[in-house]
């Protein structure tokens, strides 16, 4: 009889073991997903602030993502650029923008990346954006150096 209850516990352990492994599999990237720039809660130094943004992450398989970026500028300009990396510390092209023509992204942590954009092999911008642990506000900052001058934005972007 007692052999029965160990092999019943152990069984039941392998199937909540199994179960949560099934859960974190599916369980989907804080990443992905559709991200909307809350103008009023972020900063841009020097302004004007942007007018708007919307980045959107899909999973583009083989532990890759695919990131759509819009947004229009301060002074009304409209930029579209993408990408897709796998996060992996590789240099990847970026296309559409005038800022960059590649860029690197790391994950340090499995709320966090780092970006490194660069144009003809020359650093531009680079950044670091965390999701929050419930999900639902990426933050982050970008900072860089255009015409000469610095510049540095904070963001805070809210789940669609």
């Amino acid at each position: 009889m007692k052999q029965v209850t160990v092999i019943k516990s152990l069984t039941a352990a392998a199937v909540l073991t199994l179960i949560s492994f099934v859960s974190s599999a599916q369980t989907p990237d804080p990443f992905v997903g559709t991200w909307v720039l809350n103008v009023a809660k972020s900063t841009f130094e020097p302004g004007p602030p942007l007018k708007s943004e919307t980045t959107k992450i899909t999973d583009a398989g083989n532990g890759a993502f695919h990131q759509v970026v819009d947004y229009v500028d301060g002074d009304g300009t409209a930029t579209h650029l993408e990408f897709t990396s796998a996060l992996d510390g590789k240099e990847v092209p970026v296309t559409g923008g005038s800022d960059a023509d590649t860029v690197t992204v790391t994950r340090p942590h499995p709320r966090t990346v780092r970006y490194v954009f660069k144009k003809a092999g020359k650093w531009t911008e680079s950044g670091r954006f965390m999701v929050s642990k419930d999900g639902k506000t990426m933050t982050g900052s970008l900072h860089g150096i255009e015409a000469g001058a610095a510049w540095k934005y904070h963001y805070v972007l809210d789940r669609q």
